[in-house]
């Protein structure tokens, strides 16, 4: 006979789970997404002034100028950014898949936004640090208790410390374990990056919250 008050166990931490999952998952990857998005924007500007020509800099920033000047604007945006995508060298072509999931994301269409960060993740001529930025972007944008277990196995390899995104990897796992129900196994990584002096500010915050919310 099934133990009964044992069941009842069960779905309490499973409604705790996906109560700590919807209250600070879309949070992290909210925030996330705009600051990792900046970074990425920061990195591309150093590849453009060491390694690429003024031509392709100047039709970056105007696709940019565009994708920032309205809704109005974001299928020229989009347009302008394929052509860079179509045209130009690795760091451009990242960049142009990078600016067109800002603008998926922006416009509420996060499977295209994906779709965008998944074609630099699968090509090998780009960057790792600009493709581990895109699987981080996946994990932050797309994350569900379906494919939580998945997209944690594409992040332990990031989730090094001399990668730089370590922390935000770090973050997502403990997140991604939370929402496949696995607190236990969020714990420990919760309380490293909450104790570790290093880890952005806010992280550490987010982190001791959520020691706090699963009782540890």
């Amino acid at each position: 006979m099934v133990d009964i008050f044992q069941e009842v166990e069960e779905d309490l931490k499973r409604e705790r789970t996906e109560e700590l999952w919807r209250k600070y998952g879309k949070y992290v990857i909210g925030t996330a997404a705009v600051i990792v998005l900046g970074v990425a924007g920061r990195e591309g500007w150093k590849t453009y002034e060491h390694t690429t020509s003024i031509e392709n800099g100047t039709r970056l920033a105007n696709a940019v100028e565009l994708a920032n000047a309205g809704d109005d604007k974001q299928d020229a945006a989009l347009e302008a950014l394929d052509a860079i995508i179509a045209d130009g060298n690795a760091g451009f072509v990242a960049l142009g898949h990078f600016q067109k999931a800002a603008v998926y994301l922006r416009a509420g269409a996060v499977p295209s936004a994906v779709t965008e960060l998944e074609a630099i993740a699968g090509n090998s001529e780009i960057d790792d640090v600009y493709r581990d930025l895109a699987v981080v972007q996946i994990a932050m944008n797309s994350a569900n208790e379906t494919n939580a277990k998945d997209l944690i196995t594409r992040l332990q390899p990031i989730a090094v410390p001399e990668n730089a995104w370590y922390y935000s990897a770090r973050e997502m796992i403990a997140l991604l374990h939370v929402a496949s129900g696995e607190v236990d196994a969020a714990k420990p990584l919760l309380t490293e990056i909450a104790d570790d002096n290093e880890a952005p500010s806010g992280m550490r915050a987010r982190a001791s919250e959520l020691l706090k919310a699963v009782g540890a």
